[in-house]
């Protein structure tokens, strides 16, 4: 990071000023970065401590805040290429020439500075209130809305929340109700594996002042009953009271997954101090009895990536050490579980049991409908999110998909990531219908789904794992790095001689940028990398040093 502060030669003043909250400072010399180039910067100023970060591109300046809007890391450390702004981390991509969101996770847009340049010098002009904040939300402070065309979104996980926020956002001023069963505000829900323990406050999405701002009607604890596709009639019920009916004229299905629960043919299956997590309520109850002095020997269930999560939070993230084992099945005495049995007939001691076995569909509210499903219970949509009824579209992990980025069909890609961007989509599909038109806002609304998918995974307080790609059943895996002691490695996964998916630790911003190479349809061939971890970069033109 630089802090670079231009003094007149003639008055000896510092260029960094405020003027009627107004913040002029001098950044840079023109020629100090080269077309494709950013470089964060410190702003100093009375009543300002923050940073910007300045990019060239076509020999142009913009200046935009310095932390990407999801978890407010460096964009610094990110891609930049071809107009679009990756962060390292977990991959959200922002327009470079606006500041808009292009790509998933996070919600915001880019705070954006204005930029003069004055002989070779590069001027940083903005507003104190404007470098204050961090993220830009494109709605009227006075918005009004119409009572029609309806939008409803059945589920507020990461696809239906993105989908009434990028409606809003991108110029869409009918109704848009969010229906969602679980009483809290959405919420980031990958945390829940993560940091059990986190306050639900800070988990929110947006806070209740938001949805009222926007004009977004969120129905907490509502549980739809009925869905009349000819007639576009929802029946539903908030809990405790009356059946209510609503038309709708648009309608989203985003109904997401549940836990699957260990079978009813097992033992012990339906004993007390089993865990699942899935919601709010189900981490902040095994958080508080974990911390119970009376638990001390711990089982999960399975190894999938939640499984495996929660157990390094429960071997790293407690004051008090826990003894913890993973296996696959369990037995139990006198209604609460007291150990686990094993395939070998090994009986582990058990006080709580958390189950991690996988998820499964939520879909019987629409299984038995005219609406087509695949054979193994996913909604079938198309590139634009349609499924096979008019109006009606699918997002998030119910559906499956056309993946364009490798020219697939019928994908179903289970990541946060590709939920929030299926929402996007979905609301991006609406937005072109009312408006009759390819603008939305400031940006150009999508015609056909596109991305590449990008996981990420925390293991422990040390490991941290990111992924980009599809790889369903790789031929033949690459592996570049250390996987046994300092863990610092990269994966590549190889079908039919080409890359189609990377893995890595401690190699930022690598994933990212293949994540990129991706995006622009470049194909990775095996033996571009095979003794050259970074063979990727010949296929675009990356201005910032390698990742190591």
């Amino acid at each position: 990071m630089s802090t670079l502060q231009f003094v007149s030669s003639q008055t000896g003043e510092n260029l960094s000023q405020v003027s009627n909250k107004e913040i002029r400072q001098s950044l840079c010399n023109i020629n100090d970065l080269q077309n494709g180039q950013m470089k964060e910067f410190e702003v100093k100023t009375a009543g300002v401590n923050t940073s910007i970060l300045l990019i060239k591109q076509n020999n142009k300046f913009y200046a935009y805040s310095s932390k990407c809007c999801h978890y407010k890391l460096p964009l610094a450390k990110g891609v930049l290429i071809n107009n679009r702004l990756r962060c390292f981390a977990h991959g959200a991509c922002f327009r470079v020439d606006t500041g808009d969101i292009e790509d998933h996770p996070g919600h915001g847009n880019l705070p954006k500075y204005d930029v003069e340049v004055i002989g070779d010098d590069v001027i940083l002009v903005a507003y104190k209130e404007d470098l204050e904040k961090l993220e830009r939300i494109k709605i009227p402070e006075n918005l009004e809305i119409e009572p029609e065309p309806v939008v409803a979104i059945i589920g507020a996980g990461a696809g239906g929340f993105t989908c009434a926020d990028m409606l809003r956002q991108n110029g869409f001023y009918g109704r848009i109700i969010l229906f969602t069963r679980e009483g809290t505000l959405p919420y980031d829900r990958v945390q829940l594996s993560k940091q059990p323990s986190k306050k639900p406050q800070d988990l929110l999405l947006r806070d209740q002042t938001y949805y009222k701002k926007v004009k977004i009607d969120l129905l907490t604890e509502a549980e739809v009953t009925t869905i009349n596709w000819t007639t576009k009639v929802i029946t539903y019920r908030i809990i405790g009271n009356q059946l209510k009916s609503i038309k709708y004229d648009y309608l989203v299905l985003a109904t997401g997954l549940r836990p699957k629960k260990l079978p009813s043919s097992l033992l012990g299956h339906d004993l007390r101090n089993i865990f699942y997590i899935r919601s709010v309520d189900d981490a902040s109850n095994l958080a508080n009895k974990v911390k119970s002095p009376d638990v001390n020997n711990i089982v999960i269930i399975g190894d999938s990536f939640i499984a495996l999560e929660i157990c390094g939070w429960l071997t790293t993230g407690l004051e008090e050490k826990k003894n913890v084992s993973v296996v696959m099945r369990s037995k139990g005495h006198h209604n609460v579980v007291k150990f686990v049995q094993i395939g070998t007939g090994q009986s582990l001691p058990c006080d709580l049991l958390i189950c991690a076995i996988g998820s499964e569909l939520c879909t019987e509210l629409y299984e038995n409908s005219s609406i087509e499903m695949t054979d193994d219970g996913f909604v079938k949509v198309n590139q634009r999110l349609e499924t096979s009824i008019e109006h009606v579209l699918a997002v998030g992990d119910i559906c499956k998909y056309p993946l364009k980025v490798f020219d697939l069909e019928d994908i179903n890609c289970q990541h946060w990531q590709m939920a929030c961007s299926t929402g996007h989509q979905a609301a991006d599909t609406i937005l072109r219908y009312y408006l009759g038109q390819t603008k939305g806002g400031s940006r150009s609304l999508k015609t056909d789904f596109y991305t590449t998918p990008i996981f990420w995974t925390t293991q422990n307080n040390k490991t941290t794992i990111r992924y980009a790609g599809y790889c369903h059943k790789p031929e033949n895996i690459i592996v570049h790095g250390d996987l046994d002691g300092e863990f610092k490695f990269v994966a590549y996964y190889i079908v039919e001689g080409f890359v189609r998916a990377v893995a890595q630790s401690k190699y930022d911003p690598l994933s990212s940028e293949v994540a990129e190479v991706f995006h622009h349809r470049r194909n990775i061939r095996q033996e571009d990398i095979e003794h050259d971890m970074y063979g990727y970069r010949k296929y675009l033109d990356f201005k910032t040093k390698k990742p190591e």
